[in-house]
């Protein structure tokens, strides 16, 4: 009878269609900065956003199990160091599928991070003129040619 558990190649297969959605979906929610898809499905935690990051972490876990998948070793296997890990790692994250996974959650960092922006011009102003390029605003006071006006904006909180 087969059994209903996944076998290692079915979990790393999920694991890839279910990161691949994950970042689609992310790209797809952080489309328009500040509504509530942006905020609540893209969990978007200032440039980076925290779905996109889950995504490239199995991503990467699924990739890695496919090209190399771990191997089982039963009873009668090589031996296996007890303790902690060794000079040069042996331990947990010491496999190819880990190591993909954690490869992936950082190129999904900092491809969002901008790197420039925090080493050579220092941080932003909070509430400055670049905070809000991309957002859609409402003009409730007419703004005359050159003058000022009044407009208003939808934060995260609605």
């Amino acid at each position: 009878m087969p059994s209903l558990a996944f076998t290692g190649d079915a979990k790393f297969a999920f694991a890839v269609s279910v990161g691949l959605a994950l970042v689609v979906l992310a790209r797809w929610a952080s489309r328009t900065r500040g509504t509530k898809r942006d905020t609540w499905v893209a969990l978007r935690i200032g440039d980076v956003l925290f779905t996109e990051i889950i995504g490239a972490f199995l991503l990467g876990y699924g990739l890695g199990g496919l090209i190399a998948p771990p191997e089982v070793a039963g009873p009668g296997g090589p031996p296996v160091r007890i303790g902690p890990a060794g000079r040069f790692g042996g331990g947990l994250g010491s496999s190819l599928p880990y190591t993909l996974a954690i490869v992936g959650a950082a190129l999904a960092i900092l491809t969002r991070l901008d790197l420039g922006t925090l080493f050579v011009r220092g941080s932003a102003p909070r509430g400055g003129l670049s905070t809000y390029v991309g957002w859609d605003g409402q003009v409730i006071a007419p703004i005359q040619a050159g003058g000022y006006g009044q407009i208003t904006m939808r934060d995260a909180m609605g």
